[in-house]
Parts: C-alpha cells; structure tokens; sequence
C-alpha cells in the first residue's frame, strides 16, 4: 500500500515504512494512526516459518542468515534483500548427511566436514551447506541398466539396498556372445572411507563387476560357461569387486546369478545338445531304475524272511515267559495263601492271649475292689466255686516244735486230687 498524505491505520501486529521527500525511512509498529503529509508508505512483508521450516535471510550487506522456526520476521528493504522459507531437513534413522562448513574469517578461511545421523531434523547454520552426491542410476526405460549422473540426493541411505545390472556381449573362450544377468546387494559400512576413495561407490561396483565377470567367461568355454555359471553366486569369484569393497567403505554383501542370454545360433546347438545329453541321461536313469527295482525286491524278500523268522523267534520266547509268569504267579499266590493261614492263627491266638489277660485284669481289679472293701476273699471265692470233687485240709502238728517245708499231694487222672491217697505232713 502506498499514500502519500491523509490518515493511515497500522493494524496490530503489522509493521510499515515510511519514506519522506529526502528518501529517509522509519520503521512503525502497529496499532497506530498516523498522519502522512508528503510522505510515502510501504506494508511489511511477514515471513513465518512453522517448526519444520526455517527461514533463510540475506541482508543487504551481504551478510546470510537462518533462522530455525517456529519465527517471523519482517522484510525491511532497506536492511534486507531477500527472505525465503525452506523445509528443514528430515532425517529417517537410516538416513545421515555430510556437512560442510566455513571457519575464519575472509582471509583465513577453512572447511571442516562433520555427519549426521539420523532421525533427527536438522537445520543447517549459515556457513553450512550440504554434499550433494552424484551416482550411477537405474535407467528409467531399462531397471537393469545403470545410468551415470542418474541419481542425485543428499540424505545417504545407511540401510542395505540392491540393484539389478545386466553385463552385455561377453565372449567366451569358444567366440560365443552371451549377457550376463545379476543382481547386486551393498551397503555402506564406513562413510568417512567412502568419501576418501570414491565419489560414485555403484560406479566402481560396476566396472569391477564387469571385469570380473569377463575373466570368468574368458576362461570357460560355452558349454562350460553353463555348467559353471551357478558359482557366479559365490563371491570368491569376484577378486577385483572384493578388492575395491576393502577400500571404498561399500560393501557387497551378495551377488545373485540372475540367468544368462545367449545368440540364437548359440542357443540353439545348445539346446540340441541339450536334448541329446537329456535323451542319453532318461535312458541311464531308466536303467538304472530297473537295477533299483530289482534290488529292492531281493532286499525286500530277505526282509521279509528275517521277519518271519524274528517273529516265530518272538512268539516262542513269549510262550517261555507266560509260562515263566504263570508258574511264578502259582508260587507267590501259594505263599500268600500260607502266609495268610500262618496270619490268621497268630491273629487268633494273640486275640485269646489278649481276652485271658484281660479277663484275669478284670479279676485282679474286682478282687482288689473287695480288699479294699475289706471282703474275705477266700470264703468269697470259694462260695463263687464249683463245687469240689475232694477237699484237703491241711493241720498243723502241736507236737512238733517248727513245721515241715514239704507237702505231697498224689493227684489222680485229670489232675484231680485221688481221694484215698492224701499225705500231709506239717
């Protein structure tokens, strides 16, 4: 907006600048009104930048600067030439830059060059800026072809990665024309070697690759060159690309023999010989599957015989041990039988043990109750008798001065006293 006299509202948050006859200039800061006579203004431009931006502003004295969001700022022409809004730079965790950087001043200036890593965003300072690398890139019309200055970035991917390459009109030993396809898998171990020794790392994977895949089908003839081919996978034959891994800070990892293509005149002796090598191996291979047959009939009949023989051998043995089991099952159930009679008996003989004694206890404790209750026990036990068959009584002798310590009593058959012979001396 430009006025050069009346009334003029600055709404808050804005700024102006206001240039007099003589050209000088004032900055203002809204909310104002002002009063312009022969005066022209001029509205500031608001630069913002959110958080994954930042702002690059190059002043007039030539000085640059960046500003890391989230920030406004004004453009005053008269202090600045030019601001510009840029996307700070993401970094995945498998993603790092190269930075360069100037230290010094103007007349001695130097450049140092450190990496990040990621994941981070990063925003490079004023004397900082980036490496650009410059690689050999897939072709867009053809993915196996490799294209020089094709691929260009500045994040480094860290992870491992593959790429398909075809090696074209390689000769054999024999004149023969054949196109080699691979499959390449690299990664990147050492960045600080890599930027040492190369600045296209897929560049030198494949004029090494190249070289050696023409030494090995230099060497070999066609025929040979297809019995050979599946140790094209084997890294042991691939000294140039081996070699240049060691040094580069890129490493590859594993290379896939893909197939090969030959000419049609080429390819199609071969394919006759093919056919005659398949006919001759189908006819050794039937044979031999007769052979086979043969064998494994006379193995399976000798199989067969063995078993048999094995199996009258195991139902004789099996007729010896239920017999074996039988006699000693009769044994043991014979002596349990025995041991249970031998049981029983101590059982019941302990067990009339047992009541006799607790029958005489029950006496002994009745008698001993009557004593207690001072009872005759000899008229009591007495009444409680039988009646006896014989009595013997026993007299002192008043003639004699001390009484004889034997007794004789002749007991009759049963262990009854014989009522007609009875000695007592006393």
């Amino acid at each position: 907006m430009k006025k050069k006299y009346g009334f003029v509202v600055i709404n808050s948050g804005y700024k102006a600048i206001i240039y007099n006859l003589e050209g000088e200039a004032r900055i203002v800061d809204g909310p104002q009104r002002l009063f312009l006579w022969r005066e022209k203004i001029e509205m500031l431009t608001r630069y913002t930048a959110s958080q994954n931006e930042y702002l690059v502003v190059k002043h007039r004295d030539g000085k640059l600067q960046h500003i890391k969001g989230p920030c406004s700022k004004f453009r005053v022409p008269t202090i600045i030439d030019s601001i510009i809004v840029k996307k700070a730079i993401t970094l995945d965790a498998h993603e790092a830059i190269i930075i360069y950087r100037h230290n010094g001043d103007a007349c001695e200036r130097t450049v140092d060059r450190y990496i990040e890593y990621g994941p981070k965003m990063f925003v490079p300072a004023s004397n900082e800026w980036l490496h650009e690398f410059s690689w050999h890139g897939v072709d867009p019309d053809n993915k196996t072809r490799q294209v020089a200055g094709a691929n260009v970035f500045t994040k480094l991917k860290l992870i491992p990665d593959q790429f398909y390459y075809n090696v074209d009109e390689i000769r054999t030993s024999d004149n023969g024309l054949v196109r080699v396809k691979l499959m390449i898998f690299h990664e990147i171990y050492d960045i600080n070697a890599m930027l040492a020794a190369t600045d296209d790392p897929i560049g030198d994977i494949i004029s090494c690759i190249t070289a050696d895949i023409t030494a090995f089908t230099a060497a070999r003839t066609y025929v040979e060159f297809v019995e050979k081919s599946a140790e094209l996978n084997e890294l042991s034959n691939y000294p140039h690309l081996m070699a240049i891994c060691k040094s580069s800070g890129v490493r590859v990892t594993k290379v896939v023999f893909r197939g090969y293509f030959a000419a049609p005149k080429i390819q199609a002796s071969h394919d006759e010989a093919i056919d005659k090598r398949t006919n001759l191996q189908l006819e050794f291979e039937r044979e031999q599957q007769l052979q086979e047959m043969k064998d494994r009939e006379m193995s399976a009949e000798k199989d067969r015989l063995t078993t048999e023989h094995n199996l009258q051998l195991s139902e004789l043995a099996h007729s010896q041990k239920l017999s074996k089991v039988k006699q000693k099952h009769n044994l043991e159930m014979q002596l349990k039988y025995a041991t249970d009679d031998i049981s029983r008996e101590k059982a019941k003989a302990d067990a009339d043990i047992t009541r006799r004694k607790f029958e005489i206890d029950q006496t002994l404790a009745h008698y001993t109750q009557l004593r207690k209750l001072d009872v005759a026990l000899t008229p009591y036990i007495l009444g409680n008798s039988a009646i006896p068959d014989q009595i013997t009584k026993i007299v002192k002798d008043s003639s004699k001065s001390s009484p004889s310590s034997n007794v004789h009593l002749h007991l009759g058959t049963g262990g009854i006293p014989n009522p007609t012979l009875t000695n007592t001396t006393i």
